[in-house]
């Protein structure tokens, strides 16, 4: 339907997260977001693509500010 675009669309974004936990928590977020409103239809649909897409806007100016201060490497992420 017209949200898997989307929902890549976050995955992606969620993924090039330089943190970790951030970046874990992203992805979990995503998924459960996107579980939540699955049988969503009309308007409650509409008024989750516009959340979805304006969320898509804050993990991508999140991406950029985790780019300008990066943090160490994490433990979980040299295994």
């Amino acid at each position: 339907s017209a949200s898997l675009p989307l929902l890549r669309s976050l995955l992606r974004e969620g993924r090039k997260v330089n943190d970790y936990n951030f970046r874990a928590y992203a992805v979990r977020r995503i998924k459960a977001g996107f579980r939540m409103k699955e049988s969503a239809q009309g308007e409650e649909l509409t008024a989750a693509m516009k959340d979805g897409e304006e969320q898509l806007q804050v993990l991508r100016r999140q991406q950029i500010i985790g780019n300008l201060y990066p943090s160490e490497t994490s433990v979980m992420e040299k295994l």
